[in-house]
């Protein structure tokens, strides 16, 4: 398959548990990205044929699964002309570490009817913040070392010690090896900049609890700009709700998710 898995040639999108991928990124973008690529498999007869693109995805994350062995589940629940809906199950070793829901359709290119407002106004990527696969407290975003990620200045004073104090982040994103991004892409760019807690000074792991992707248009190629802002943090949850844009000014992806984000507790004396 052409596209965001070129070098995942070790998964195996299966549709019975007896046939095993291999499962070696362990990100929420990987994972709803992976599930709809399930989905959409045409060579299994639990694709959605005829139906290319992810238009809605919604994925719960019930657990993370580890490196290794996983089985990918989907079972198709309506079939239509336009739509097609399917489930899709990530196991391993018995036990139950996504469920996602996929419904896939052909995006048709049109412009749209009506659009609420225009694409987030950034400085351009030369003049931002280049991401990197380490963050700080040594944690590793092997996802970096494949996308090329540029983060607005304005909301990167997280990493040198001055968070912004609020729930943002904005920045461009692009694969490192050039290749054009397509519709599954945009499942991983939607989640791609780093959470938005960092801004409240918060660096830590922010698992995801649930996120719901909408894939509104084939992106054009070139650098993708994203803006994710948040609303509420309580009781260690927060909110996302994110929009990816692409070089033609076309909305091209949204996502809301919930996740969670809790301060580091300090040291008793």
């Amino acid at each position: 398959m052409k596209g965001l898995f070129v070098d995942t040639a070790g998964w195996m999108a299966c549709a019975d548990a007896a046939d095993p991928g291999r499962l070696d990124r362990l990100s929420t973008r990987y994972l709803l990205a992976l599930a709809a690529r399930a989905a959409l498999d045409p060579a299994g007869q639990a694709g959605a044929a005829g139906h290319p693109d992810p238009l809605a995805v919604s994925a719960h994350f019930l657990a993370p699964p580890a490196p290794g062995a996983a089985a990918l589940l989907v079972a198709p629940l309506r079939a239509g002309r336009s739509l097609s809906t399917l489930r899709v199950s990530l196991t391993q070793e018995d036990r139950h570490c996504l469920e996602a829901l996929v419904t896939a359709g052909r995006l048709d290119g049109v412009e749209p009817a009506w659009r609420a407002s225009g694409p987030p106004e950034l400085p351009p990527p030369e003049a931002c913040v280049r991401g990197r696969s380490e963050l700080p407290g040594g944690v590793r975003v092997a996802i970096l070392d494949h996308l090329d990620l540029r983060l607005d200045p304005a909301t990167a004073g997280w990493a040198v010690g001055r968070p912004a104090g609020r729930l943002e982040m904005r920045g461009w994103v692009r694969f490192q090896d050039g290749r054009p991004p397509d519709s599954l892409a945009l499942l991983q760019i939607v989640d791609a900049l780093p959470p938005t807690s960092f801004g409240l000074g918060i660096s830590a792991w922010a698992p995801t609890v649930e996120l719901t992707a909408y894939v509104r248009q084939r992106p054009a190629a070139g650098w993708l700009r994203c803006t994710v802002r948040g609303r509420l943090l309580r009781g260690g949850w927060f909110d996302e709700e994110a929009e990816v844009w692409d070089t033609e000014d076309a909305l091209v992806a949204q996502s809301r998710q919930l996740a969670g984000a809790r301060a580091a507790v300090p040291p008793t004396r």
